[in-house]
C-alpha cells in the first residue's frame, strides 16, 4: 500500500489488517514521514519509484494499491516495474491539470512559518470544494484543525508529514499529462473513486480507465477521500477480490 499527500503508513493498518484477511499486506512510510528518510533536494517522482521498488524486492510482492498522491506514484511505477496488477483510489495523476494545484505558494508559506494548522487548511481547501464551503471562518477552521493535531493520532502526525507536501504538490503542478501517458500500463488496473470524494476525482479515474487496456472504473458508495481511515467494507471488498482475482 502506498500512502497518499500528509499521511502515514499508520494511516492505514485498519485498512490493511482487514485486507490482510485475504492477501498478504505490506505498508510503508514514504519519505519525508517520521520513521522514514527526508526527501531529498532533487526530489521526484523517480524518487518514489526507487522506493518503491525497493520495497517490492524486500516483500516479493508484485500486486500494488495507491492512495491518492500514492494513486499517482504506482499508476507511474507500473509504466517501469514489474508488477502483476494494481488497484488506485482517488489517484491523483494531473491529467490535463484536473487536480486543483493553486493553493502550492500559501502551503510553502505556511510550512516555512511552521504552521501546521494553517498548512493542512490549506491544503484541505485547496483540494476539497466541500471545505471551502464550509460555513466555518478560516479562523475557527484552523482552530478546529488545531484540535485535531493534538487530540488524535492522525492530527499529530501532520506535524511529521506536512512539510512533504510541498515537493508532492510541486509535483503534480509541474506534471499534467494527458490520460494517454499511461496507455502503455498493460496489467489488469482497478481504478476507484469515492461517490462522496470532490468531482475531479471522478473525472481524473474515468480518464485513466478509458486510456487503459485492461483497465475498469468504478465508484466506492458512500466513501469520500479519507475512506481508508475507517476502511468501509465498500471499498475493502472490490479491493480484495481484484487483487486475488475474483472480479
Amino acid at each position: 500500500m502506498v500512502c497518499g499527500t500528509n499521511t502515514a503508513a499508520a494511516t492505514y493498518f485498519r485498512a490493511a489488517r482487514k485486507l490482510s484477511l485475504s492477501l498478504p499486506v505490506h505498508v510503508y512510510d514514504r519519505r519525508g514521514r517520521p520513521g522514514s528518510s527526508p526527501q531529498p533536494e532533487n526530489y521526484s517522482m523517480a524518487t518514489e519509484i526507487s522506493d518503491l521498488r525497493s520495497v517490492m524486492d524486500a516483500t516479493g510482492s508484485t500486486a500494488v494499491f495507491g492512495h491518492s498522491y500514492g494513486g499517482a506514484v504506482v499508476l507511474e511505477a507500473a509504466l517501469q516495474l514489474p508488477a502483476s496488477r494494481i488497484a488506485v483510489y482517488d489517484p491523483v495523476p494531473n491529467i490535463g491539470g484536473l487536480v486543483p494545484t493553486g493553493f502550492l505558494p500559501a502551503l510553502e508559506d505556511a510550512v516555512q512559518r511552521g504552521d501546521v494548522a494553517r498548512a493542512v487548511a490549506v491544503i484541505g481547501k485547496g483540494i476539497s470544494t466541500n471545505l471551502r464551503e464550509t460555513p466555518l471562518p478560516d479562523p475557527a477552521f484552523r482552530l478546529l484543525l488545531w484540535c485535531i493535531s493534538r487530540a488524535t493520532r492522525k492530527g499529530r502526525s501532520w506535524r511529521g508529514t506536512v512539510g512533504s507536501s510541498v515537493k508532492e504538490i510541486a509535483w503534480l503542478h509541474a506534471n499534467q499529462p494527458s490520460a494517454e501517458r499511461y496507455a502503455d500500463i498493460t496489467i489488469p488496473v482497478l481504478v476507484l473513486y469515492g461517490a462522496r470524494s470532490d468531482t475531479f476525482f471522478r473525472l481524473v479515474a474515468e480518464s485513466l480507465a478509458g486510456s487503459l487496456p485492461l483497465g475498469r472504473c468504478s465508484a466506492v458508495p458512500g466513501s469520500d477521500h479519507g475512506a481508508l481511515d475507517y476502511a468501509p467494507a465498500a471499498l475493502l471488498t472490490q479491493v480484495a477480490e481484484f487483487f486475488t482475482g475474483q472480479r
